[in-house]
């Protein structure tokens, strides 16, 4: 019982740990999605309102569309934006 008691305590203390990594984790994510959203806050994709935080994965998702399946976005309005996507990566 004693050891079980002191394998439980070991295991507490490792999960307030990845707790708290977790915490600072989410944290930066926060930081690095704000900051995203300030870098794309001028640019405008077809069919989308401009990037805020309720829209955020949306417009990456959609960023992360048109760079993989350029093919599809040729037309002559998505051109400067696809060129700008591609500097970007």
């Amino acid at each position: 019982i004693t050891t079980m008691e002191s394998n439980l305590k070991t295991i507490e203390e490792e999960n307030k740990v990845i707790e708290q990594q977790n915490e600072s984790l989410l944290h930066e994510l926060a930081n690095l999605s704000q900051s995203l959203i300030h870098s794309l806050a001028n640019i405008q994709l077809p069919h989308m309102e401009p990037i805020n935080e309720q829209n955020f994965d949306a417009y990456v998702t959609t960023l992360t569309d048109m760079y993989t399946n350029q093919d599809r976005y040729q037309s002559p309005e998505n051109k400067a934006l696809l060129e700008n996507i591609k500097q970007a990566v």
